[in-house]
């Protein structure tokens, strides 16, 4: 039972909590993952962005430098080959560029033998005529092995009026070069507005898992695209490893705690069950002792009252007198035994509180004296009554207001004062002693707990069991090198 116990709280406190804290973490690091890489994927396409960017505006800058230049040269066609050749070695993203006319046919160029084909095409010479702007075409070019896409810029007369154009082929295959060598482990696409493929580096990566992370240009409205090249690791397992470990220890921790405070409990159930126990044995003894005992007792008593009928002497009935006391005093002592077992039905009557402390007064002033305490009693003018018997009820207020002055080992002051509370009669008891601490305090009432050398540790609580017969409770307070107060609370009697 215990085992199949331990193995129910092992499940509940380690396994339970690892399994939803582990699955939930585990979700925890793939958002994070993925949100790590395509954060990483958009700084990656800012790069590739800004590069293309870079490179159409410069295109277009050194265009529009050269189609300034070309309104003076457009007739000279030498030193127009000249300067486009000096041009296009300053920068190897050209292929070539060219002077053309205005039905956008070569009239010079870098290359060689190229004169009086036509490279610009109708759409894009029609809207540079519109626009009088630099034109960007959107479609991929491959001639003589090579990828390209143009840029062309109008030349200007004074009168602004379209006289020629000035073209350049960029290579694509330069720039997937570069973006390629900037980024080896994404694949980048770049199309243009109708979808059409200018550029894609790592086309295998498509298979890879994860998706795009898309932006447009701002030179023209091209979009490009990018994604790791691999799959890459989304969870970071060295986290969730290190997580596992940490959750085992706490769970591990919360469980232990929970078994200690269990088995605490239980040992505490344990120990009260011994107590009873021991209770229970020590009743059974005193009760056996006490029958015992009365049975003498009751011979001893009646044969003294033979002797007490035959002697009739003074001196011999003082002898007899002191004799029937003592055996009276002895049957009470042993009656109090059976206090320890199990409770009898008592015959309360109703008795006035005033009354029995009137009776104990000398004898609490007797002790007081012993310690050298001062003692004092506050009473009522009016009976309160209430439902006990007598010498019960003596016995506990004599064996506290014994411990006060036990407690006063260099004098103090004990005080017993009776009130009324609502339907509930008070004889409070209150000493200026050591006092006791809370742990102390917690302990008092049970069984065979005593602070005292010589003490049973019976005391109190036979006369917490005294006054629960009377349907009533005692409470003490106390506090370390100031005293205790102890509340013997009894319910009033109807006639009361």
């Amino acid at each position: 039972m215990k085992k199949r116990q331990n193995h129910a709280l092992y499940i509940l406190f380690v396994v339970l909590p690892m399994i939803f804290l582990m699955v939930i973490y585990w979700f925890h690091l793939e958002k994070k993952g993925e949100l790590k890489y395509k954060l990483k994927s958009e700084w990656v396409g800012s790069i590739h962005h800004q590069y293309i960017d870079q490179v159409i505006k410069e295109t277009r800058e050194n265009l529009q430098m050269l189609a300034l230049s070309g309104s003076s040269f457009i007739t000279d066609k030498e030193k127009m080959m000249a300067l486009l050749i000096k041009a296009s070695k300053t920068d190897p993203r050209y292929g070539a560029m060219y002077l053309l006319n205005l039905n956008g046919t070569v009239m010079a160029g870098s290359e060689p033998g190229e004169d009086g084909k036509k490279v610009l095409t109708e759409n894009y010479r029609r809207t540079a005529l519109l626009t009088k702007s630099t034109v960007v075409e959107d479609e991929r070019e491959h001639i003589d092995g090579y990828d390209y896409f143009s840029v062309s810029a109008p030349i200007l007369d004074e009168e602004r009026e379209v006289e020629g154009f000035v073209l350049a082929r960029i290579r694509l295959d330069y720039m997937e070069n570069v973006m390629k060598i900037l980024t080896p482990d994404y694949s980048v696409k770049l199309q243009n507005k109708s979808g059409g493929s200018l550029i894609r580096i790592n086309p295998q990566s498509t298979l890879s898992a994860g998706s795009w992370t898309a932006g447009t240009l701002d030179e023209v409205p091209w979009r490009l695209s990018v994604k790791p090249d691999k799959n890459f690791p989304v969870v970071d397992y060295r986290a969730f490893f290190y997580f596992a470990i940490f959750g085992l220890i706490i769970t591990h921790i919360l469980f232990l705690t929970v078994k200690y405070l269990l088995l605490r409990r239980e040992a505490k159930k344990q120990k009260s069950m011994m107590e009873a126990q021991k209770l229970e044995v020590v009743g059974m003894l005193a009760a056996s002792t006490a029958h015992e005992i009365k049975n003498p007792l009751t011979g001893i008593k009646g044969l003294v009252q033979l002797l007490e009928e035959k002697y009739k002497d003074k001196q011999d009935e003082l002898y007899f007198s002191v004799i029937k006391n003592e055996i009276e005093r002895i049957n009470s002592i042993v009656s109090e035994f059976l206090i320890l077992g199990k409770p009898t039905a008592q015959h309360l009557s109703s008795i006035d509180l005033c009354l029995i402390l009137e009776e104990l007064e000398p004898l609490i002033q007797s002790e007081s004296r012993l310690y050298n305490v001062d003692f004092s009693l506050h009473m009522p003018e009016k009976p309160v009554v209430v439902l006990c018997t007598r010498d019960h009820l003596k016995q506990v207020i004599l064996n506290i207001a014994k411990n006060g002055c036990e407690a006063m080992a260099e004098g103090g002051t004990l005080a017993i004062t009776v009130y009324q509370r609502e339907k509930e009669a008070v004889i409070e008891i209150a000493d200026t002693g050591i006092g006791m601490t809370e742990k102390q305090l917690r302990k008092v009432f049970d069984p065979f707990y005593t602070n005292k050398d010589t003490g049973t540790g019976l005391g109190l609580y036979v006369c917490k069991r005294i006054v629960e017969l009377f349907n009533g409770s005692i409470l003490l307070s106390s506090q370390e090198d100031k005293g205790t107060k102890a509340e013997i609370i009894l319910p009033f009697s109807d006639i009361n």
